[in-house]
């Protein structure tokens, strides 16, 4: 049998869009050789459930964080597997226990970024290093698990994450938190302004995506652009010392926290924002890029990290060094001054997701690395 374990399958996110992704490739692959194919989730609810990619859905198993009966059914299911993908490296001493019990079992493991940016404590390490196989989601991702974690190149594959099917098709009908249509006007913005836009989880954790300089730079933009609003797509605990922080550079309501919405209503976000902006320091890849670019919106990230191999600088958008506020403000002010340019970078971006970034590539790419390297 082939099985697939995640950490979360049903929540918005990048690596629970890369893990849905997998999950449907993990199937297909199962339909093509005949074998069952199941997918088990650590994080979600404790249920048999299902997601969708497209217009299918793909059945599930929840285990609400108990951590000890997920790795149970890991074991029972052990013996009979064939292919197991582990859509985390923190998976890895799970599945490197599994092996030993299952004499024909292969293991991979899934990179998505800044989780191995630094060595590993050897308890991830080993496992990370006695997989059959680990797939990065970049090059600079591939790079860490080479250089920070010791695993040889020969072993380390590259595969881009995809946008979801719907993100190409404009959803008339999405609407905000609220149930209100997204609209600038449902924001308490006046028609014809500006919007820069962000959609980041704001976890306090996680204090590197950039949306405090965003901030910072909102004062030097506004005196040429005295219409300009920032909208911000996301929520958590980091978000009230981001208020704060706007409050206190005399920007508090010209930023404005829309907090969570379903996926499916972030297409009108990016569809009213002029620009897409989102300097992170700790991207392994940026999915919200693409989503943007899919939208027909030039991107402003910063130039480290997996950015860089997503956005190219001077044709779909622009990279800035992390942190450097001046740089941020003359970039955004050079897009939001200049409507052809903006629409020229709109244009490449979304001719790129087109060509390069389907949900079709990501699934066939998958599925040759796994089979290739089944040894």
């Amino acid at each position: 049998m082939i099985l697939g374990v995640f950490p979360e399958l049903n929540r918005v996110g990048g690596i629970q869009q890369v893990s849905r992704h997998a999950g449907a490739a993990l199937c297909e692959l199962a339909g093509r050789t005949g074998e069952t194919c199941e997918l088990l989730s650590l994080n979600d609810p404790a249920t048999e459930d299902w997601f969708r990619v497209g217009r299918q859905r793909f059945p599930f198993r929840g285990f609400a964080r108990h951590k000890s009966r997920f790795v149970a059914h890991l074991m029972i299911r052990a013996p009979r597997t064939r292919l197991l993908f582990a859509a985390h490296i923190y998976f890895g001493p799970p599945a490197f226990a599994a092996a030993a019990l299952g004499p024909h079992l292969r293991y991979w493991l899934m990179a998505h970024g800044f989780e191995v940016w630094q060595p590993l404590p050897l308890y991830r390490a080993v496992p990370l290093r006695q997989a059959h196989g680990v797939i990065a989601v970049s090059r600079n991702t591939a790079e860490a698990v080479e250089r920070e974690q010791k695993v040889p190149r020969e072993k380390i594959f590259l595969l881009p994450p995809a946008l979801e099917p719907a993100a190409l098709e404009p959803d008339i009908h999405a609407r905000d938190a609220s149930g209100s249509p997204v609209e600038a006007a449902s924001l308490g913005v006046p028609p014809g302004s500006h919007l820069l836009l962000t959609v980041a989880r704001l976890a306090a954790s996680e204090p590197g995506k950039g949306v405090d300089t965003v901030i910072q730079a909102m004062p030097q933009l506004l005196p040429c652009f005295p219409d300009l609003f920032y909208v911000i797509v996301g929520d958590g605990d980091g978000r009230p010392g981001l208020e704060k922080l706007a409050i206190e550079n005399g920007v508090g309501e010209r930023v404005i926290f829309a907090g969570e919405c379903p996926k499916q209503s972030l297409r009108r976000y990016y569809e009213i924002a002029d620009v897409f902006v989102m300097p992170s320091r700790q991207e392994g890849f940026g999915i919200v890029f693409l989503e943007a670019m899919a939208a027909g919106k030039p991107v402003v990230a910063s130039a480290c990290g997996g950015a860089p191999e997503v956005v190219r600088d001077g044709e779909d958008g622009y990279l800035v060094e992390y942190g450097d506020v001046s740089a941020l403000a003359a970039r955004l002010a050079g897009l939001l001054g200049d409507k052809g340019l903006r629409r020229r970078m709109g244009e490449a971006g979304r001719r790129k997701t087109e060509e390069q970034y389907q949900f079709e590539h990501f699934r066939d790419r998958l599925i040759a690395i796994l089979e290739a390297g089944k040894g």
